[in-house]
């Protein structure tokens, strides 16, 4: 499992200066195969600049893969986009 590249990314609107809201596709390789999934995420900035990031998929996405470590590589990737300063400031 291996999340190739995240496209589409937009910033949802959010008046809470320390969460930052997103929506956009996730290219994920599944096996042997690629797949494109629709994913919402938010980042939350913890006091200490700390980082909590959670992933959720669109409704009726049908992934054959356990989510868990979907999530995870997920989150993985989300983060290191952020702290290469790649996503959208919104």
């Amino acid at each position: 499992m291996k999340v190739l590249e995240l496209n589409e990314i937009k910033t949802d609107d959010n008046f809470i200066y320390y969460r930052r809201n997103y929506t956009g596709v996730a290219k994920l390789e599944l096996l042997s195969k690629n797949v494109d999934a629709k994913i919402s995420f938010t980042i939350e900035t913890g006091p200490f600049g700390d980082k909590v990031i959670y992933v959720d998929l669109a409704p009726g996405t049908v992934l054959d893969y356990p989510l868990i470590p979907v999530k995870s590589a997920l989150k993985t990737f989300i983060l290191t986009m952020d702290d290469e300063g790649k996503l959208p400031c919104g």
